[in-house]
């Protein structure tokens, strides 16, 4: 029976990659944001690099379009891409952390971008990424209700590895196999991507707006603080930018109403979960001071009224955690602090005595220096910048500002192969939005001019 099933996707995968790239595409766009990877047996890949490697052979092999290779690399903001990225492997080359592993990250994560330059471009819409980040919200929220369920208890635990029996995980898998707040920031990135889809797209399709809740419920199921403060500041910058367009203001009225009644119905849903399912007393207790007694001691402490530092849980070592990393760079010597570390250099040198450095900023800056540092926001704030005087406050562009403010109280966010997927589909809809003025310009160029008659 499973060598029947194995058959069968083999030759579902054969046509889909052959008639439908599409559909591969979304499937390795899920897998790297939801971090779903594992080995096939008797294969020297992971899943991956196959699907990587297949849908790249059948690009290159595509007829149809005339987006080619050449025309990705060419792209300014994209240069700026991989010369980060040469950035990163050279100063860890430097600093003896240079790995195989380190090799096969980075050019995943170009060919990654890649794909979602391509396919933007082929199909003028950024379906495929959209159908992808929509999966793995869902995939991670299955994986929180599974874990509620069935354990009651965190770590989480992931339903596809109860099919695939995979032990033998890459770092970032394990990680995010015990950080809940992983699978918060793709529920956030989901409602964000959602929620901006609704307000701008007039034409877009309505009935996605039942997994609003679904994602705020993920949120909330995770814990994580960084997440909900994400999912506000954006929530809160597309409303300011909608109420200026009267068409939006309409969408969002509607969107916030359906919105309002069903989060009502979630919070409930997920106050009276202890009940039903099999949750531990003290982690539900956890749960809830997360969620609650720890943003009120941390607004407290913040005004300089009383607070009960007992309440601060997580936050009060995440605090010291952030100043250990600013000391740390600051005790660097002027060659380091301007070239950086090199990647994991952090974990490495143990610099965090124990705590990792839950402050992407200061992470960035101690593994990749000032100039690292400088090229990064040169692209991400580049790419933000353009698409403000653009005016393309597009899902992805939402996504990007979420991610920034999740990761000021996370690790390598800003710098995953998620984060790249939105950044390069952002640039892809720069790229469109300048052809499509410059064929503008050129058809009012081309238009003959009318006689002036006089009368």
């Amino acid at each position: 029976m499973k060598f029947l099933f194995l058959i069968a996707v083999a030759i579902g995968f054969i046509y889909a990659l052959i008639r439908k790239p599409e559909i591969i595409a979304v499937v390795l766009f899920t897998f790297i944001i939801a971090r779903i990877n594992f080995d096939l047996q008797g294969l020297p890949l992971n899943t991956r690099a196959i699907l990587s490697l297949a849908l790249f052979g059948r690009i290159l092999m595509d007829r149809t379009t005339n987006i080619k290779f050449s025309t990705f690399l060419g792209n300014g903001n994209v240069k700026i891409l991989v010369v980060f990225l040469i950035y990163v492997i050279f100063v860890s080359m430097s600093q003896d952390l240079f790995t195989l592993d380190l090799l096969k990250e980075l050019i995943s994560s170009v060919l990654a971008a890649y794909f979602v330059f391509y396919f933007f471009l082929k199909n003028l819409n950024a379906n495929h990424l959209k159908t992808a980040i929509i999966i793995s919200g869902f995939i991670c929220f299955a994986d929180l209700a599974y874990t509620y369920i069935a354990f009651g208890s965190f770590p989480i635990h992931r339903i596809y590895e109860q099919f695939t029996g995979e032990d033998n995980a890459s770092y970032d898998d394990i990680l995010a196999g015990v950080n809940w707040n992983f699978f918060g920031q793709i529920c956030g990135m989901g409602f964000v991507y959602i929620f901006c889809d609704l307000v701008k797209n007039r034409s877009g399709n309505r009935y996605i707006a039942w997994l609003l809740p679904i994602m705020l419920l993920g949120v909330m199921m995770s814990t994580s603080r960084s997440a909900i403060v994400g999912m506000l500041v954006v929530t809160i910058l597309i409303i300011l930018n909608g109420i200026n367009y009267n068409d939006q203001k309409r969408r969002m009225a509607k969107i916030g109403t359906f919105f309002i009644g069903s989060a009502i119905i979630g919070m409930l849903l997920f106050a009276t979960l202890g009940k039903y399912v099999n949750l531990d007393s003290k982690f539900l207790d956890e749960v809830i001071s997360r969620l609650a007694d720890e943003p009120v001691a941390i607004l407290k402490r913040a005004m300089g009224q009383p607070y009960n530092i007992q309440s601060l849980g997580s936050m009060d070592w995440r605090e010291e955690s952030s100043e250990n990393a600013y000391s740390a760079f600051l005790n660097l010597n002027l060659s380091e602090q301007l070239f950086g570390i090199g990647y994991g250099g952090f974990e490495a040198r143990s610099l965090g005595h124990g705590y990792n450095a839950h402050n992407a900023t200061l992470l960035l800056l101690i593994e990749n220096g000032i100039i690292g540092f400088f090229i990064y926001f040169l692209l991400v704030a580049g790419v933000i910048v353009q698409s403000i005087i653009k005016k393309n406050y597009s899902p992805s562009l939402a996504v990007i500002i979420f991610i920034l403010v999740f990761g000021l109280g996370q690790n390598r966010e800003w710098t995953s192969v998620t984060t790249y997927l939105f950044v390069v589909c952002v640039i892809a809809e720069l790229k469109v939005l300048s052809l499509n003025r410059n064929n503008c310009n050129l058809l009012n160029n081309l238009t003959p001019r009318q006689p002036v008659i006089h009368s």
